[in-house]
């Protein structure tokens, strides 16, 4: 039956231009395994972003991706290789393959946007594919050897209507950012041969009780806190009448350097979200020219805007297609 293990984050909070975009990676192990055991079991074919590291890097994609210079080799080849290990050794080849694979074929969303309407992007964008299959292989065998495997990377990609429409209903994008992580977990406890798994999961904001959030996810079952500290809150999710089955849920502050599947997670979010991207400021600079491509957070989007008005309004794309509320 093994071990489940689980990592989820987001990437995308603050901008007001592209989506938000929620990630879950997990492994399934031989026998239980602590969520940080994976960077040393696996290395040196995937482990930490040293000096002298030459697999893949696995870590916060914060620390992986400088916007400025447009390089996605360290998240591109970390997410190609788990996605395509996932996918039996098959690489996915172009963008929309890819969001077909994370998001469990939901990606007709991006017909609604002009900029990703038959559009698409061959992947990798950045990395040598020479160089990214031979780091897929000797994954691979690190993972064989340290008796895992992946068992899925998946994504909620939530663009401008969709998450305008949920912030409309419920009311903030904290909550939007808890709803999508909620659909995530109460689908790990929907899997019913996973009798014991966690998941791990960045901290939501700066909320320090989980219980209210939890609750409603898993009716029928028991939910028993573990510890409700500063830096980490940890329940228990149980299956009444004896069956045996749980999952423990952690939350922690900088749940990217504790577990390996939340900065896989991270990197999945942070590398789907940034393709999306560039798809919208591909489309935008073909018919404006003159125009900076932005990476969507406020300062720089509102710069962006201005400089893209004229364009919109002759086009004709609607500001609330565009634009976050929050």
């Amino acid at each position: 039956m093994g071990y489940w293990l689980s990592g989820l984050d987001e990437a995308g909070y603050g901008p007001l231009l592209g989506p938000l975009v929620v990630g879950l990676a997990t492994l399934v192990s031989e026998r239980t395994i602590l969520p940080e055991a994976p960077w040393s079991e696996l290395a040196p074919a995937a482990g930490p972003p040293t000096r002298d590291h030459r697999g893949i890097a696995v870590a916060d994609s914060k620390k992986l991706h400088r916007p400025s210079t447009g390089d996605l080799t360290p998240l591109e080849e970390g997410v190609l290789a788990f996605v395509g290990l996932e996918r039996g050794g098959r690489i996915p080849a172009t963008f929309t393959e890819l969001i077909g694979h994370l998001t469990a074929g939901r990606g007709a969303y991006l017909g609604e946007y002009p900029w990703y309407r038959e559009a698409d992007l061959t992947l990798p964008v950045s990395a040598s594919p020479l160089a990214l299959a031979g780091k897929m292989r000797r994954l691979g065998r690190a993972l064989e050897r340290a008796g895992m495997r992946i068992a899925e990377v998946r994504a909620i990609p939530l663009e401008v209507l969709e998450f305008n429409g949920r912030v409309a209903a419920r009311g903030s994008k904290g909550a939007v950012n808890a709803w999508a992580m909620g659909r995530f977990l109460r689908w790990l406890w929907r899997q019913e041969e996973r009798r014991e798994a966690a998941a791990v999961s960045d901290r939501l904001g700066g909320r320090e009780r989980y219980g209210p959030l939890l609750a409603p996810l898993f009716p029928g079952s028991r939910l028993q806190i573990l510890e409700q500290v500063h830096e980490r809150q940890t329940y228990r999710i149980e299956e009444r009448g004896g069956g045996g089955r749980r999952l423990e849920i952690r939350f922690q502050k900088e749940g990217e350097e504790a577990c390996f599947p939340t900065a896989l997670a991270s990197m999945t979010a942070k590398y789907l979200r940034e393709l999306h991207m560039r798809l919208f400021n591909r489309w935008w600079l073909e018919r404006a020219p003159e125009v900076r491509a932005t990476a969507g957070y406020p300062q720089d989007a509102r710069r962006f805007l201005g400089e893209i008005e004229a364009v919109r309004r002759r086009l004709e794309v609607p500001i609330d297609m565009l634009v976050r509320s929050r």
